[in-house]
């Protein structure tokens, strides 16, 4: 998916994806080439490697917004290539991610899911027993091993599920050719005993997705927007 430039409005100071605001031209704080590598950076620190910059992690996922920046700048093993990375672009690409990877509070930023289990993040998310359906995206040479083993998270915390095929679709299109999305009974899951999380407004998490649960297959190649 291609991002859209961040602007900030010189009126109100809202970030926003369009460069007129409040009846004006709006300030352009991160294009889109720029706002694809530090939220990619940012996913990588925050959900596998703190440690790769220096940054400390608490248990529940949050590191300070400054010491990311000084981290960044001072120890990743790019830093030349982010030297303009400022606080405000940071809390700007967070407050507008699409997906709501990461979440803001106070001076702290934490990725709201996709930790590595190494890290022992621990997370208290809001269960959710609405979902009937839910999907997730691989690709077809993993078909027969998901088909008999069901969806495990292999080295993360959570199997990741969305309420969107389109973004099913959209992840498994990283992971090789041949994607193909999941469909999901949520109901199911709830029988089998397994609680099913809200990561985000689209995200869910679980511990486990068995066999059993797995209800369709759908291919991307197939589906229309």
């Amino acid at each position: 998916m291609v991002s859209n430039d961040i602007y900030k409005c010189s009126i109100c100071g809202k970030y926003v994806e369009k460069p007129v605001h409040c009846g004006r031209k709006a300030l352009l704080l991160l294009d889109s080439r720029r706002r694809t590598r530090l939220s990619k950076l940012l996913s990588f620190v925050l959900r596998h490697s703190p440690e790769s910059i220096r940054v400390k992690m608490d248990s529940e996922g949050w590191v300070s917004i400054d010491e990311l920046v000084f981290g960044i700048k001072n120890y990743w093993y790019r830093k030349e290539n982010y030297q303009w990375i400022t606080r405000e672009h940071i809390v700007a690409l967070a407050i507008l991610d699409p997906k709501g990877r990461f979440e803001i509070k106070d001076s702290k930023i934490r990725a709201r899911y996709g930790h590595n289990i190494m890290l022992n993040v621990n997370i208290k998310y809001a269960e959710d027993v609405n979902a009937k359906i839910l999907y997730h995206g691989t690709v077809y040479k993993d078909l027969k091993r998901i088909l008999m083993e069901g969806i495990k998270p292999m080295r993360r915390k959570y199997v990741h599920l969305t309420l969107k095929v389109e973004d099913a679709c959209e992840v498994a299109k990283r992971h090789g050719l041949n994607a193909v999305v999941l469909v999901v009974d949520a109901e199911c899951l709830r029988r089998k005993g397994f609680r099913i999380y809200i990561a985000s407004d689209s995200i869910r998490v679980a511990k486990y997705v068995p066999p059993e649960c797995l209800k369709n297959i759908i291919e991307c190649s197939s589906f229309r927007k």
